[in-house]
This record gives C-alpha cells, sequence and structure tokens, in this order.
C-alpha cells in the first residue's frame, strides 16, 4: 500500500512538472504580442476610416477600397476578441475589464459606421450621414467635421490605451529578449545582406534598371504605398476567391475519391497532367473564355492552380490512417460516420492544412501572372508589368514588395487557422 502511495505521489509530481513545462512553453510564445501589435495597428487604420479629414491624408487613401474596410473592421473584431482574453481572468481584473469595455465601444463604433454607413458621432453632432461621409469639398462643414475628429480622436488614444493595458507589454520584456537572443543570427544576416548590396551598387555603379539600390526601392515603396495597398488588395480579392473555390473543390473532390478507389484512380492522371502545365499557358486561354476585363479569368488561373495540391493531400491524408486504430474502431461497431469525423478527419488535417499553406503561394503567383496577360489596370500584376516595360524598376520592386507581404500575411492567416483546429497536433505541442 506504502508503495502505491508512493508511485501515485511520484506520479503525480511528474504530471504536475509536466503541467509546468507546457505553460512555460506556452508562455514563451509571441503570438499575444503579435495580436496586439495588430489591434493596435486596426485601430489607427480604422480611425482613420471614420473621418473624411482623415481620408484626404495618404495614409487614410491607402484603405479606402470599399471592399478592403469590412475586411479591417471584422479583423478589428477578431483581434478586441483575442486580444481580451477569457472572461474569467478579466473578472479577477477591475482595470482590464475596463480597458476591455473600451474596446467593445470603440469596435462597435467602428461596424456600424463602416456596415451600416452610419456615424455616431455625426449623429450626435447633427450632421448629415450623406454629407460626413462625401469626400471634402468647399461646402464642407469643417467646423463640425473638426469637431467629430477631435472626439473619435479621444476615443482612439483611448482605445489604444486599452490595448497597452491588457498587453502588459513591461511584464514580458524577458521574453522579448530571449527572442532577440534567438532571433539575432538571422538578423544580423539580414541587415550585412542590405546593406552589402547598398555598397556594392553604389561602387560598382550598377544601374537602376538591372538592380536598384534597397534604399531607393523603399523610398519609392514609402511613397507609393497607398496606391500599391489598393492594387494589391485588388489582386489578393482574385487570389482569395480562387484559393476557396480551387481549394474547396480539391477537399471535397478528395474526400470523394478516398471513398471510391476507382474514381481517385481515374482522376489522379488528369491531376499530374494539369499540374505539370505552365500557368502562362492557361492565362491567354482563360481570358479568352471569361472575358480579358472579367475577374473570373483571374479566380479560374487559381483555381486550377490550387485544386490539385489540395485534392492529392486529401486523399493521401485520408487513407493515411493507422490501420490498427481503423480496426479497433470497427471492433467497437463504430459507423462509417464515427470513423470519419473521429479518425479520417483528425489524421487528413496535417496534410490538408500542408496543401493549404502551399496554395497561398500559388494563389498569388496565380493572380498576378494572369494579370499579365490582360484585365484591369488596377492588379498588381499589371503594375508590375506597366513599370518594368517603362523602365520604372523601383516602382517594380515595390510593387513586388508588396506582393511578397500579402503572400506571408496569407500564410500566416491560414497557419493560424490551422493552429486554431489542430492544437492536438504534436508539432504545436513540443513548441
Amino acid at each position: 500500500m506504502a508503495n502505491n502511495t508512493s508511485l501515485l505521489t511520484a506520479t503525480m509530481k511528474s504530471a504536475s512538472a509536466f503541467d509546468d513545462i507546457k505553460d512555460d512553453g506556452r508562455e514563451k510564445r509571441l503570438g499575444r504580442d503579435f495580436v496586439a501589435l495588430v489591434t493596435l495597428f486596426l485601430i489607427v487604420v480604422t480611425h482613420h476610416l471614420q473621418n473624411p479629414l482623415l481620408l484626404e491624408l495618404q495614409f487614410g487613401q491607402a484603405w479606402r477600397n470599399p471592399s478592403l474596410q469590412p475586411v479591417l473592421a471584422i479583423a478589428l473584431a477578431v483581434c478586441v476578441y483575442l486580444t481580451a482574453g477569457r472572461w474569467k481572468d478579466l473578472r479577477k481584473d477591475t482595470f482590464k475589464l475596463a480597458a476591455v469595455g473600451v474596446l467593445v465601444v470603440f469596435t462597435v463604433y467602428v461596424l456600424i459606421d463602416i456596415f451600416f454607413k452610419i456615424n455616431l458621432l455625426a449623429v450626435i453632432i447633427g450632421l448629415p450621414q450623406d454629407i460626413y461621409h462625401a469626400e471634402i469639398s468647399e461646402t464642407s462643414p469643417i467646423a463640425s467635421i473638426e469637431t467629430a475628429l477631435t472626439i473619435s480622436s479621444l476615443l482612439e488614444y483611448a482605445a489604444l490605451i486599452a490595448v497597452i493595458v491588457i498587453w502588459a507589454p513591461w511584464k514580458r520584456l524577458h521574453l522579448y529578449a530571449a527572442a532577440v537572443r534567438r532571433n539575432t543570427a538571422p538578423l544580423l544576416v539580414a541587415i550585412v545582406v542590405l546593406v552589402l548590396l547598398e555598397v556594392l551598387l553604389t561602387v560598382f555603379n550598377v544601374q537602376q534598371f538591372l538592380l536598384p539600390k534597397p534604399s531607393v526601392i523603399i523610398g519609392r515603396l514609402l511613397t507609393l504605398y497607398d496606391q500599391l495597398i489598393t492594387v494589391g488588395w485588388n489582386t489578393f480579392q482574385n487570389a482569395l476567391m480562387g484559393f476557396l473555390w480551387g481549394c474547396g473543390l480539391g477537399i471535397l473532390t478528395g474526400l470523394v475519391s478516398a471513398r471510391f478507389t476507382n474514381f481517385s484512380k481515374a482522376l489522379m492522371p488528369l491531376a499530374i497532367a494539369a499540374n505539370s502545365v505552365p500557368i502562362i499557358a492557361f492565362a491567354p486561354i482563360f481570358n479568352t473564355w471569361f472575358g480579358a476585363l472579367n475577374p473570373a479569368s483571374k479566380v479560374a488561373i487559381v483555381a486550377v492552380l490550387t485544386y490539385f495540391p489540395a485534392m492529392i493531400s486529401t486523399v493521401k491524408g485520408l487513407n493515411s490512417v493507422d490501420y490498427r486504430s481503423l480496426e479497433l474502431m470497427r471492433s467497437y461497431a463504430a459507423t462509417e460516420v464515427a470513423i470519419f469525423s473521429k479518425l479520417r478527419l483528425p489524421s487528413a488535417l496535417p496534410f490538408i492544412f500542408s496543401a493549404l499553406k502551399v496554395a497561398t503561394t500559388l494563389a498569388m503567383i496565380g493572380a498576378i501572372v494572369s494579370e499579365y496577360f490582360g484585365g484591369s489596370t488596377r492588379g498588381l500584376g499589371y503594375r508590375i508589368r506597366e513599370d518594368a516595360q517603362l523602365f520604372r524598376y523601383p516602382e517594380s520592386w515595390a510593387a513586388i514588395i508588396v506582393a511578397a507581404a500579402l503572400g506571408i500575411l496569407f500564410y500566416m492567416v491560414v497557419s493560424a487557422v490551422e493552429r486554431g483546429m489542430m492544437p492536438w497536433h504534436i508539432s504545436f505541442r513540443e513548441e
């Protein structure tokens, strides 16, 4: 009995130690800090969308796209929800609870303005909504709009302070120091490469049509970022829609293919053949089918690029189930639906998300390349091509940087969804 008690006590201590290790490992992540920084950025951006005076500024003009504004508002609501944390933790800290209240008020104010075109400050001041949301002109009531701007700025500052209060970065300085130590080498390499490139291009007098200096490219990016964000968002919409269609149909086809083996054998050669065809061969054909000015031609190209990786990975994932687990479930008379939901789908999720992350880069490539062969003049592909043809190479490189940033952001969003849907996976538990 004594031995059993000692064994139980040791086991409990080991479990407690393991929990401490997991908690410590989770605390070492900087995901919370990243969400807080994104929330701060979105507060500033959405604040600029709430007043016509701010929309006249370069920073405000960068976000004027009507289809982009709802996305920014939804992203703000999601980030505020993630920043707020758990309710049971907030109840213990009245100060943080008040900060969350300020964030909720600001978020509701933004959502009502963007989705319903009703600015509450304009209502309080007595300004008609059509005048308040119109562009500034000589007949605009500047004094009233400036009053609304003063009040909304106070609300913005309160929301920024609320995020910092909830975030409490001063309590996480040791984590930042550890992160800097871990990433010192890659940061130094990046800095050295940029400085060396700048020096070599200057010393050897390399012409801009060959390769502009990094300082020149960054200067053009800071000058044109409002235009590049707009055209980048237009391209990203085509990439996103093609990604959803291609990956969605690919996953559905993979589910059917895994269930019916003959269907999979018949479809696989087509998948391999379509994947081997360069994208530049599809672009002119799809422009003819759907129309060069129709965004559907770009969406279709992206869908073709992303369809087959998603389908193949889904089939492979569904068929990679451990046969012992499968036999165990069948020995308990589990239904096919139960086997699929409890065993096959969880086993396939890592394969599916691997394909989705690869598809994010394919989607951006397909959307940009498709714009080279005609279409809207408000896309990144067209902008890169035109600037290069007119020997505006710094502008082309600035557009390429925006395209890369959008691709990285797309990849990070899919990775975040993967982490949320698969917290049990060993790759996340070992972090």
